[in-house]
């Protein structure tokens, strides 16, 4: 099908969901009191995304934290601890480096023990839809930067590249689960490596954070790409059967040398990534021009194209996201051409973005579908 529609994973959560999380770790809500509001959020969430009208769906990310730092919930082997625990100025680095990140972090105490990641969402959920689902994980670089710490981790691994290949491991075993289930598309979110649009001989702010935070270094532009992309085929090493995609952000900085470029940074190296679909975002100013990418696309290869954005709550008019679209038309198929936002709309539990205007957005984004279907089907 031409123009595929989807979302990129979260949505808010409400309200009500949010304060019994909070009060769940005192003790004042039961796990079944809290397992309801879950369930019921996750309903309202799916029924939303078929009154949209949008093709391929998710759960919302409704049990997750964060959509990364929930691997510590799951995963035996990491210990959740607040951003002041890793440093004691965390706030202010975060503040310091204009970054926002949860304080929550999901770090690496001990040998990593195989476990459900998502699977058990997802079987949660399908309940509510006869839709095509996708499923998202984070992706094994991503947590690498996002979770090895050189004084909590350095005994269960002494080095980040250690802990991601073991991660990377775990993670194929969970792709593997998720397809045999039934899941239509899986994505891999990789921000990290969508961040690293601003980095060359320096590393880019977010690298910067999480050397002040973790302790970790930067290797350099090409050798940190050159890391990514090899740990994301470790983790679809021999996968066939399902939709694979690789979610990359771009969230432009102005005082970038780099502002106004995009992902074609990242070739060639990139296309070697054993993955069927880029979701991609290009609605902000300085994201690039995602034709340049696309003609170098390999037969077949899809891209995921943000077109509606996350970050105002000005809902786009239709023709608004058509030209977006137009942006791409004649450099790859429309059969290869799938519409998104640009980013989840919730990633963590605590980021606020008023429902019905993502769903307004959305409703837009679907009918935008309908009018290029017409034109170019």
């Amino acid at each position: 099908m031409a123009f595929t529609t989807t979302v990129v994973g979260s949505f808010p959560r409400p309200r009500e969901l949010i304060e019994s999380t909070k009060k769940h770790t005192k003790g004042e809500v039961t796990q079944k009191e809290l397992d309801g509001l879950v369930e019921k959020a996750t309903r309202s969430i799916i029924a939303h995304e078929e009154e949209a009208g949008l093709d391929v769906i998710t759960d919302g990310e409704q049990r997750r934290s964060s959509f990364v730092s929930f691997v510590g919930d799951k995963i035996p082997g990491f210990k959740v601890m607040h951003i002041a625990q890793l440093n004691p100025d965390g706030l202010e680095i975060l503040k310091r480096n204009k970054v926002q990140l949860t304080y929550m972090r999901a770090v690496v105490t001990e040998k990593l023990s195989d476990a459900v990641l998502a699977r058990d969402e997802f079987e949660a959920a399908k309940k509510y839809s006869r839709k095509p689902f996708k499923v998202t994980l984070p992706a094994p670089y991503l947590v690498m930067w996002e979770s090895w710490h050189k004084e909590f981790s350095k005994d269960a691994y002494a080095t980040p590249e250690d802990f991601a290949h073991a991660y990377a491991r775990l993670l194929r075993k969970e792709v593997l689960r998720l397809k045999d289930a039934g899941v239509s598309f899986i994505q891999i979110d990789e921000p990290m490596l969508g961040d690293l649009t601003e980095a060359g001989d320096k590393p880019d702010r977010y690298r910067r954070v999480f050397n002040e935070l973790y302790g970790q270094e930067y290797r350099g532009f090409k050798e940190e790409l050159r890391l990514a992309v090899d740990l994301l085929n470790e983790a679809t090493s021999g996968v066939s059967g399902v939709r694979l995609g690789v979610h990359m952000d771009r969230w432009p900085n102005k005082d970038s040398p780099y502002f106004d470029l995009g992902y074609e940074r990242f070739l060639p190296e990139l296309l070697e990534t054993k993955t069927d679909q880029f979701v991609l975002e290009y609605t902000s100013a300085g994201t690039g021009d995602p034709a340049k990418l696309v003609k170098e696309f390999p037969a077949g290869m899809e891209i995921g194209l943000g077109v509606v954005s996350v970050q105002d709550y000005e809902v786009e008019s239709p023709e608004t996201i058509v030209s977006r679209v137009k942006r791409v038309i004649g450099s790859i198929e429309p059969e290869r051409i799938w519409l998104n936002p640009d980013c989840g709309f919730a990633p963590g539990m605590f980021r606020t973005f008023p429902t019905d205007v993502a769903f307004a957005k959305l409703r837009s984004m679907t009918k935008a579908a309908e009018m290029l279907r017409k034109e170019y089907a």
